[in-house]
């Protein structure tokens, strides 16, 4: 264990730390999670729109159409407003003009999104098809838009103009240049192979990404790199979620028009699968040993630490019992602290792929707490039911080491407890 982590401290861990704090990675994660509010509430509207309970749906028939109009004017614009936000946070990361920088990668957005043939704007490239486009347009015209402020090709204005003229100045040369840009290829690829820019980023990124985010061996590679970061105490979720968020949004966003369109959903992996499902309690299914320690811990320690911190475990928050245990750089609970949501993550793919659960299709907070979170985001109470059995395996799992940890703390409570009555003989 001790070359392992030697080895981990060395090679791994500044490669890990360097990609937490990458900056466009960063504005690629902030950005898309400031698309959570919007998505959560478009879930609110799918559920009543199409409920799991049959007569309920049926008596909801006549509104569905009304009641999906919000999910539309949610899910459906997924890309166009993350190319916004993570342009804003781009910029914001190099203290740029975050508002002019974030119009215009929305405005090379629609500059390179083709028209349908009656003149429209293709609403199917606004979701979760234009999220990977979006990606690369806000970091091309925040970086373009970098490039000339530094050598200073912008439009200044006299002093006393107000900032919000002078910013618009500043941006309109780079902005020009950016849209042009954009433009001239679009119109290239168009001309020279009949395609677009959505098309060439589809077949290149899109579409194999998607088909390795949404299999079983990408959600493994993803939980265990997820869960070894943490074992350092590295926000692990923050670093993986960096690169497949985009992926499991947009697989998310392809189960919701599944769902719209009374189809089976084409999804297991996806956004609520991979933010729920194996972290129930946080990450490493901790609410599972936190009622360890509530239940079965003799050590004071421990015993102290499952009262004080198993209310944070239903809410999600596994901060206190991460640090407080500590699971960080502890090697006897750091093992089933990876073992456990391996387990359940592959035992909860195998339900769904089955039928004896539905796949999920709806986005609740994090902080929903268990089995609440799993009926919400299957629809279908058998969801609750197996949230419960994950929660009563990840206890199996952890029981062994656990009972280890908790004898070893007891131990030294006790050598610490006749030390010091020695001491106070003595005295």
């Amino acid at each position: 264990m001790d070359r392992f982590n030697a080895f981990m401290e060395r090679y791994f861990m500044p490669i890990a730390g360097k990609l937490a704090e990458q900056r466009h990675l960063k504005a690629i994660r902030d950005g898309i999670i400031a698309t959570m509010p919007l998505l959560i509430i478009g879930s609110i509207f799918l559920i009543i729109s199409s409920p799991p309970v049959e007569s309920w749906a049926e008596f909801m028939s006549p509104y569905a159409a009304a009641l999906s109009m919000p999910v539309d004017a949610t899910f459906g614009l997924l890309g166009l407003v993350a190319v916004f936000s993570i342009a804003y946070s781009l910029a914001k990361s190099y203290e740029m003009d975050e508002l002019s920088a974030g119009v215009i990668s929305l405005a090379t957005f629609f500059v390179a999104t083709p028209l349908t043939e009656n003149g429209n704007i293709p609403l199917n490239l606004m979701g979760s098809e234009g999220l990977f486009i979006a990606i690369i347009l806000a970091i091309f015209s925040v970086e373009v838009f970098r490039f000339f402020e530094e050598r200073n090709i912008v439009i200044r204005m006299p002093a006393g103009v107000p900032p919000s003229v002078w910013r618009a100045f500043t941006a309109l040369i780079p902005g020009a240049v950016i849209v042009f840009i954009v433009w001239g290829i679009g119109l290239l690829l168009e001309n020279t192979f009949g395609l677009s820019l959505h098309d060439i980023i589809g077949a290149v990124l899109r579409q194999p990404l998607e088909a390795m985010g949404s299999s079983l061996w990408g959600a493994i590679i993803a939980i265990i790199l997820i869960h070894l970061l943490w074992s350092f105490g590295i926000h692990g979720i923050s670093v993986v979620a960096s690169i497949m968020a985009p992926i499991w949004y947009s697989l998310t966003e392809q189960n919701v028009a599944a769902q719209q369109a009374g189809e089976e959903l084409p999804h297991i992996i996806g956004q609520p699968f991979m933010a729920i499902w194996w972290a129930v309690g946080g990450c490493g299914m901790v609410v599972s040993l936190t009622i360890l320690f509530v239940w079965r811990a003799k050590s004071k320690h421990l015993k102290s630490l499952g009262r004080g911190s198993i209310w944070a475990g239903f809410f999600n928050i596994s901060e206190p019992t991460l640090f407080g245990a500590p699971i960080v750089m502890n090697p006897l609970l750091v093992v089933p602290f990876i073992l456990a949501p391996l387990a359940v993550g592959i035992i909860t793919y195998f339900s769904m792929s089955i039928g004896l659960v539905g796949k999920p299709y709806v986005m609740v907070p994090w902080t929903t707490p268990p089995p609440f979170s799993g009926i919400l985001t299957t629809g279908d109470w058998r969801g609750g039911v197996l949230m419960i059995v994950n929660i009563i395996v990840g206890m199996i799992i952890y029981y062994p080491f656990f009972r280890l940890y908790d004898k070893k703390l007891l131990e030294e409570e006790q050598e610490e407890k006749v030390e010091l009555e020695s001491a106070a003989t003595e005295a």
